[in-house]
C-alpha cells in the first residue's frame, strides 16, 4: 500500500479550514444574538415607555362617549360623587366642569348648605333643570323657601320636579312646596312627580306641556285620604288630562268625579297603576293611544270587579304588566284578557296559580283559557315564578302553561322569559327537564336564575382538591359559575355553555 503524505496534508488543511469558517459563523450568530437581545430590550423598555405615557382607553374616547359614561355612573347618586369622579384625573374634571348636564339636576336636602344651588345654576347655564326635594324636611322651612327664592326665577327652564319627603305632619312639607310655586309658570315642564298626602297643584300641572306625572303616597299616616276641596270637580281639575303621554298613580285614587267615560287623555301611552278602588278609574278614562298598562291588583280590587264590563274597552294596550296581592281565580284572568285582547307582550310577577290563565275553561267561545284571548301574544315574562308549581311532576300532565302551549294553535314561536327564580339542589334535574319540555314549543330565555348545588370536596393522595356534585357532574355540566348575554338557544339545553340564554350563577351549598 502506498503512503501519500500530501493527501493527508490536504485533507487536515480542509478540516481547519471548515473548523476555521464554522467558529467565524459562530462568533457571527453569537453577535448576532447579542444584538438582537439588545435591540429586543431596547424595543421592551421603549415600548413600556410609550404605554407609560398613553393613555388609558376610556381616556382616548371620544368627549361625548365618555360624557354619557359618567352621567350614567353618577345616576341616582349623591351630588358628591361627581366632586369625587371629578379628581380621577384633569380630562374627567374637565368634562364634568364643562358639561352643562353635569349641572342640570339640582337636590335641596334637609341640612345641607345652599350653595351647591347657586353653583348649579351657573354652571348648568340655560340647561333644562331637573329639581328635586328629598328627605324627612320636618324643620326645612327656611331652607326650602330659600331655595325655592333661588330656584323659581329659572321656572322657564324646569323640565321636570320630583319630591321626597315626610308628609305625616301638621303642615305637610310637600303642601308647603306647592302653595309657594302655585303662582308660578312652567312653560318646559315634562315630568313630575310627587310623593305626598296633598293634591293641590291647580297651577303646577296645568300647563298644556306636562308630559309625564308619578303621583304617589296620597295616602297620609293615619290611612285617611287628604280631600280635594271639590270632590266633584273633574281630574282634568288638577291634572292636563289633555297632553299627558305617561301617568302614574298609586295610593289612592283621588275623590273627584268619576263618571264612566268622564275622562279623556287624547295621547296617553303609559299608565301605571297601584291603587285602592281603581274599578271607578277604568271606567271613567278613555285612552284611544294606550299602548303600556302596568297594574298591580289591591287586595280587595279582583280584576273580576275591576274590569267588569270592559270587555275590548282597552284594545290598544300592546304591554300589559300585571301583578296581584291577592290569590286569582279564573274569573279574575277572563276579565283581563278581555279588557285588553290586543296584547302582545305580558309581563306576570309571582303568578300563581298557572290555571288562572293556562287553564282549560268551558263556555268561554271555544276558547280553551282565558289567555286564548291575546291572539296577538308573542312573548311571556314569568317573574319570581313559584318553583314548587312549576316543577309539580309530572310536569307534562301537571303543569297548566306546559300544556296550554302544546295545544297553542299558532304557527309562530312563543318567546318565554323565567326570571329571578331560585332553584335548590333538589330541583335542579327537575327545571333541566321543564327548560327542556318548554323548548318543543317555545323560544326559552333565561336570566337572574340562582341555582343552590350541594356538593363536597375530595382531595387525593396524587391530585388537587376538586369540587365534586352529582348535579354539576350530570345534570348541568354545561354551566359556569357566572354566564351573561349568551344570544339564544341552539342546540339541546344540555350541550354547549352558548346555549343558555340570560344570566345563570350558581352557588354551591357544601354537605356536612
Amino acid at each position: 500500500m502506498n503512503f501519500d503524505p500530501s493527501t493527508d496534508v490536504d485533507e487536515l488543511s480542509m478540516v481547519r479550514a471548515e473548523l476555521a469558517r464554522l467558529e467565524e459563523d459562530e462568533r457571527k450568530l453569537v453577535k448576532q444574538l447579542s444584538d438582537i437581545r439588545a435591540a429586543a430590550s431596547a424595543q421592551k423598555k421603549r415600548l413600556d415607555e410609550l404605554i407609560r405615557e398613553r393613555e388609558p382607553p376610556i381616556q382616548r374616547l371620544p368627549v361625548e362617549i365618555l360624557s354619557t359614561i359618567l352621567q350614567l355612573a353618577l345616576h341616582e347618586t349623591s351630588c358628591s360623587s361627581k366632586e369625587w369622579l371629578a379628581c380621577v384625573s384633569r380630562s374627567w374634571r374637565d368634562i364634568i366642569l364643562d358639561q352643562r348636564s353635569f349641572w342640570s339636576t339640582i337636590e335641596i336636602d334637609h341640612g345641607r348648605s345652599l350653595s351647591h344651588v347657586r353653583e348649579h345654576l351657573e354652571k348648568s347655564r340655560e340647561a333644562p333643570l331637573n329639581i328635586i326635594f328629598r328627605g324627612e324636611l320636618f324643620d326645612a322651612i327656611d331652607t326650602i323657601r330659600e331655595g325655592l327664592d333661588l330656584l323659581v326665577p329659572h321656572a322657564n327652564r324646569w323640565q321636570s320636579l320630583s319630591v321626597y319627603t315626610q308628609a305625616d305632619i301638621s303642615r305637610p312639607v310637600p303642601q308647603f312646596i306647592l302653595d309657594c310655586i302655585d303662582d308660578t309658570k312652567f312653560p318646559a315642564l315634562r315630568y313630575v312627580d310627587l310623593n305626598l298626602s296633598a293634591f293641590t297643584f291647580r297651577t303646577l300641572l296645568s300647563p298644556a306641556n306636562v308630559l309625564i306625572v308619578d303621583l304617589s303616597g296620597i295616602w297620609d299616616n293615619n290611612r285617611r285620604l287628604h280631600r280635594i276641596p271639590d270632590a266633584d270637580a273633574s281630574l282634568s281639575k288638577y291634572i292636563p288630562v289633555s297632553t299627558l303621554v305617561k301617568l302614574s298613580l298609586s295610593g289612592d285614587i283621588p275623590p273627584c268625579s268619576l263618571q264612566p267615560g268622564s275622562i279623556h287623555f287624547p295621547v296617553l301611552e303609559s299608565l301605571g297603576m297601584f291603587v285602592e278602588d281603581a274599578a271607578a278609574f277604568f271606567k271613567a278614562i278613555v285612552t284611544p293611544k294606550l299602548r303600556l298598562l302596568s297594574y298591580t291588583a289591591g287586595w280587595q280590587d279582583p280584576p273580576s270587579v275591576v274590569f267588569s264590563g270592559l270587555r275590548d274597552k282597552f284594545r290598544s294596550v300592546r304591554q300589559l304588566s300585571f301583578a296581584t296581592e291577592s290569590s286569582l281565580d279564573t274569573l279574575d284572568a277572563l276579565a283581563l284578557c278581555r279588557a285588553f285582547p290586543g296584547v302582545c307582550h305580558a309581563y306576570f310577577i309571582q303568578l300563581a296559580p298557572l290555571s288562572v290563565f293556562f287553564g282549560q275553561v268551558e263556555g268561554t267561545n271555544d276558547l280553551e283559557s282565558p289567555a286564548d284571548y291575546w291572539k296577538s301574544l308573542e312573548s311571556l315574562v314569568f317573574d319570581k315564578i313559584d318553583i314548587y308549581e312549576w316543577l309539580m311532576p309530572p310536569i307534562r300532565e301537571r303543569n297548566a302553561f306546559v300544556q296550554w302551549l302544546a295545544a297553542r294553535h299558532d304557527p309562530r314561536r312563543l318567546r318565554v322569559h323565567i326570571g329571578n327564580v331560585e332553584v335548590h339542589g333538589g330541583d335542579v334535574e327537575s327545571f333541566y327537564v321543564l327548560c327542556e319540555i318548554l323548548r318543543e314549543n317555545c323560544i326559552v330565555e333565561l336570566s337572574g336564575v340562582w341555582t343552590w348545588l350541594e356538593s363536597r370536596l375530595l382531595k387525593s393522595a396524587d391530585s388537587d382538591l376538586q369540587l365534586v356534585s352529582d348535579f354539576l357532574n350530570n345534570t348541568f355540566r354545561f354551566l359556569t359559575v357566572r354566564m351573561k348575554h349568551v344570544p339564544m338557544f341552539t342546540s339541546s339545553l344540555a350541550g354547549e355553555v352558548g346555549t343558555v340564554i340570560g344570566n345563570i350563577e350558581i352557588r354551591v351549598a357544601p354537605r356536612e
